[in-house]
């Protein structure tokens, strides 16, 4: 492996590990010198792969979004059925599955969006990568106006998300799954009970 692919792949392991820093202290308090401890990396190297430490957070919100689409384009390859690709697609977003670590990265996101408008255009891009993708399955299910179902099942995602990632002993993982299920069989074919 040449040197320089080797600093890519080093790099990409260190953003995972500095992803998981930011997802248990907050950007806010994630410095270098944290990552430098997570992955013995020195905080010049840091300073090398990065630039500055917002430099690094923007890479670590970068990196978790791709990797999330990664993820879920990897679910969907193994499915055909439009409603089992649509299940797997909102309970990732969602966090009923896995760890947290995930949606609290997001989290971190739309706080640093709010102050920082490079940063708002990448949540806003993600947003609408998982738009079109939740459209594109939603259409798949033969429901008429994909575009705003999509919207309203984002809403969903978002809404039942937040919960299940601050740990609320009133919505477990299973429940959040479960509710899930349902409010997208109602959204989908009205008139549906309960699954």
């Amino acid at each position: 492996m040449s040197d320089r692919r080797r600093s890519a792949s080093r790099r990409t392991e260190v953003l995972a590990a500095a992803g998981e820093v930011v997802a248990a202290r907050g950007a806010d308090a994630t410095r270098f010198s944290d990552v430098t401890e997570a992955t013995g990396v020195g905080v010049s190297t840091l300073q090398y792969y990065f630039g500055t430490r917002e430099d690094m957070l923007i890479a670590v919100f970068r990196h978790a979004a791709q990797r999330d689409f990664d993820l879920v384009g990897e679910r969907l390859a193994a499915l055909t059925d439009p409603w089992e690709r649509l299940l797997t697609v909102a309970v990732h977003l969602t966090g009923a599955v896995g760890s947290d670590a995930a949606w609290r990265l997001w989290v971190e996101s739309w706080r640093w969006a709010s102050r920082d408008s490079s940063v708002r255009a990448d949540v806003l891009d993600d947003y609408r990568k998982w738009h079109e993708l939740i459209a594109a399955e939603v259409r798949a299910c033969g429901v008429d106006d994909p575009m705003n179902t999509a919207r309203l099942v984002l809403a969903l995602i978002d809404g039942l998300a937040l919960p299940v990632v601050l740990g609320d002993p009133g919505l477990s993982r299973a429940a959040a799954r479960d509710l899930l299920a349902d409010g997208l069989s109602r959204l989908l074919r009205p008139g549906s009970t309960a699954l």
